[in-house]
């Protein structure tokens, strides 16, 4: 059984004893750590229009908590108070493909439940309030240290500060506090509240995944419902009773109506692996631009052929989301929200066209024997989900 960091724990028994259930400290998971970006490059990848990110200032001149969206300009920068305040950058493991090995051991979670790397930088006392989050997380400490005060249980309807554009409890009682280091990192599962300020030139390092909301779930059940032309059943109320009042609604109905609902779960059943690929693999709205940017003309086998023939090397971009699942003969395979079908599909190449980082001419010579799989590449490449790349050049 493979080890869960330094905690003495495997990588099942984390997910047993503290996934979605309580708090863990690891002191020196990543040891010795030396962060791949320096805060200078944090500022500059807030300074892009393509790359989402935030200003969170505590103890503003008009007012307290003010939120303030990129990009951003030097000058930005140079109006900031001292202290007291927080830079935040969204998905920097797609931007930057240096901090992606931070995430190679977190690997043994569903990859379509990884949301991104968000960093943080903030100097003495520095935070965004004390908080909850609806998605687990890992805070890997990169720089300097902060200080973290965390709940013992799950926080829910917690009043929040009103009048701000930012979720800050208004109430808050933690029931431990710790100071972190670099290498260190805390575990949170979804609606536990936190607080971290930072003590000194601090950066923060979030592993976020997370999951979708039941609203989320049914919207998409009831689209691909639409889209296949089920779940047709009327209300019925073969039991019906004589009433006395012909406008009020009774109990019955209502229950009634629970189980009409509950029979379009039943009559989803079939199209639920389909709405859960499409769903989770879904393009950020954030990242679309620079998804659509990747777009290629339409490519065939033999030009394949020839680009690895000539030793160049397919990687995933790192825009578009992958997920796949075996499905009768064949398979389904799931990208940015749009499935491939493809019904005769050995679940080795399904491996290789959604979960191999690269495909490389000895892949290729193992896929170009299954046309399905050929085609499905091609029409990936032109989708810019896959990405040509010649020996020595680096994507990004």
């Amino acid at each position: 059984m493979t080890a869960f960091f330094n905690t003495g724990l495997t990588q099942q028994q984390f997910l047993d004893q503290y996934w979605q259930k309580k708090p863990l400290l690891i002191r020196q998971a990543f040891a010795n750590f030396e962060s791949p970006i320096s805060p200078d490059e944090l500022a500059g990848l807030a300074s892009e229009a393509d790359i989402e990110s935030r200003l969170i200032v505590e103890k503003g001149s008009a007012s307290s908590w003010q939120v303030s969206h990129g990009p951003f300009s030097d000058q930005d920068f140079t109006d900031l108070p001292k202290s007291h305040w927080t830079l935040l950058v969204q998905d920097v493991d797609k931007h930057v493909p240096e901090t992606q090995p931070l995430l190679t051991p977190f690997q043994f979670i569903p990859n379509w439940r990884r949301d991104d790397l968000m960093i943080s930088y903030a100097p003495i006392g520095g935070s965004v309030g004390p908080h909850t989050d609806g998605y687990d997380v890992f805070l890997l400490q990169g720089l300097g240290t902060r200080k973290w005060q965390v709940t013992d249980k799950a926080l829910h309807d917690t009043p929040l500060i009103e009048g701000i554009d930012l979720q800050v409890l208004s109430e808050f009682e933690h029931a431990d506090e710790w100071l972190l280091a670099p290498g260190d990192m805390l575990y949170l599962p979804p609606h536990f509240g936190h607080h971290g300020v930072a003590m000194n030139d601090c950066m923060t390092f979030s592993i976020g995944f997370r999951a979708p909301k039941q609203t989320e779930a049914m919207d998409a059940v009831l689209n691909e419902l639409l889209e296949q032309g089920l779940a047709k059943r009327h209300y019925n109320d073969p039991d019906l009773q004589v009433v006395k009042h012909d406008h009020e609604i009774g109990p019955q109905a209502v229950e009634n109506l629970k189980q009409l609902l509950h029979q379009t779960i039943d009559d989803a059943e079939p199209v639920l692996l389909n709405t859960l690929g499409k769903l989770v693999t879904e393009t950020k709205p954030s990242l679309i631009d620079l998804a659509d940017a990747l777009f290629s003309e339409s490519i065939s086998s033999q030009e394949v052929m020839k680009q690895f023939d000539q030793g160049d090397t397919l990687q995933k971009s790192p825009y578009h989301r992958f997920a796949w699942a075996k499905n009768g003969m064949g398979g389904d395979i799931f990208v940015a929200g749009e499935v491939y079908r493809l019904a005769q599909c050995q679940r080795e190449h399904l491996i290789l066209l959604a979960d191999n980082p690269e495909i490389t001419q000895r892949d290729w010579q193992q896929l170009s024997s299954e046309p399905e799989a050929v085609a499905t590449l091609c029409l990936l490449i032109a989708e810019g989900a896959w990405l040509w790349q010649t020996p020595g050049d680096t994507i990004n």
